[in-house]
């Protein structure tokens, strides 16, 4: 208990600071890997599979982005100090399905993964000038960027758990590969830019901690998940990132929360309050730094979780960013809906 009491405090001062960052291409989904067996629906859990136990399922990323129209994306390319800050784009909307798998290799070890599907609409971008001297004069929608993302394997390693089971603090680890595709070309028959492939490339491991505590009807979640990224397709560096996430969670008519697939579980609806925030490197590409790249998102997202007994549940959350601190122009998200369906057997 006294090595609980230790580590509880710095596990949930650590996204509340982060969160300060002031240094994602807005564009960008990264929801982790939680597989979704406890409240939260993006934050992750610190509940572990229990040994020899399968958990499988979809999770869907929506996010709908406010815009730039023709003549802001002109005004920004023309008025630029130079040529990296009018490198800029618009995009309409990502949508990113996911199917998953996990095994509890123990009691206290999980592992699974993930493999991703990846669209981004309406992606326009303001064109070169013909002539030198001469000023843009027009914008060319370049299409759709769709195709599969990377496969990442995950892990979860719970190190510590109270013997009523009601606190957990796992560590958290994956590895994204290069499976993505990488080779998606615009309406005019040029490959899109790094950060607009599906895949990306390169060869990213990522680390952190998740902690749980339940309280009665209530539970407390809170995650924190930092990529290194490295360097792939066009010579690009997507930029490090890090994912912070806390949770609170009310069971409606339950005294007590376990995981979704405890016997003890006897409330089907849940309410969850999220707090999501991902801070992000600036992207490079050939050693040059972008300077429309990296920042800070933090969305608000409040849920709702449906568990049909112990062998499956479904839940739905709405985000809409409360913080949106990004380095030059980025197209700002305008909200956000995840979706999860999970079975356990």
């Amino acid at each position: 208990m006294q090595q609980f009491k230790k580590i509880l405090p710095a596990i949930l001062l650590a996204p509340v600071m982060l969160a300060q960052s002031r240094a994602v291409f807005a564009d960008h989904g990264s929801l982790g890997f939680g597989i979704g067996t406890a409240a939260p629906v993006i934050t992750q859990t610190a509940v572990s599979l229990p040994d020899g136990m399968w958990a499988g399922g979809i999770v869907t990323n929506f996010t709908s982005f406010d815009s730039a129209s023709d003549a802001e994306l002109l005004s920004l390319k023309n008025n630029a100090v130079d040529d990296a800050h009018g490198d800029v784009h618009s995009i309409g909307t990502y949508l990113q399905p996911s199917v998953f798998a996990a095994y509890g290799v123990t009691d206290d070890l999980t592992l699974g993964l993930r493999v991703p599907y990846i669209l981004r609409s309406n992606i326009r971008s303001p064109d070169e000038p013909e002539d030198e001297g001469s000023p843009v004069d027009h914008v060319t929608k370049m299409g759709d960027a769709n195709g599969f993302g990377d496969v990442r394997f995950f892990g979860q390693y719970r190190f510590f758990h109270t013997d009523d089971n009601l606190n957990h603090v796992a560590l958290l680890f994956s590895l994204k590969t290069p499976t993505g595709r990488t080779s998606v070309k615009d309406n005019q028959g040029n490959f899109f830019e790094a950060h607009h492939q599906p895949g990306s490339g390169s060869w990213d491991p990522s680390m952190g901690l998740a902690f749980t505590r339940t309280m009665g009807a209530f539970s407390l979640d809170t995650s924190g998940l930092y990529t290194v990224a490295t360097k792939g397709a066009q010579n690009t560096n997507l930029g490090d990132s890090f994912e912070y996430n806390i949770a609170l969670s009310y069971a409606f008519g339950a005294p007590v929360r376990n995981a979704f697939f405890a016997s003890s579980n006897n409330a089907p609806w849940t309410a969850i309050l999220e707090l999501n925030g991902e801070w992000r490197d600036k992207q490079e590409t050939g050693g040059l730094s972008d300077p429309n790249s990296g920042g800070n998102t933090v969305y608000i997202s409040p849920g709702v979780r449906f568990s049909g007994g112990k062998h499956w549940n479904t839940a739905l959350s709405f985000g809409a960013p409360i913080v949106k601190d990004f380095n030059g122009y980025q197209t700002p998200p305008d909200y956000r809906i995840v979706y999860r369906l999970v079975a356990a057997f």
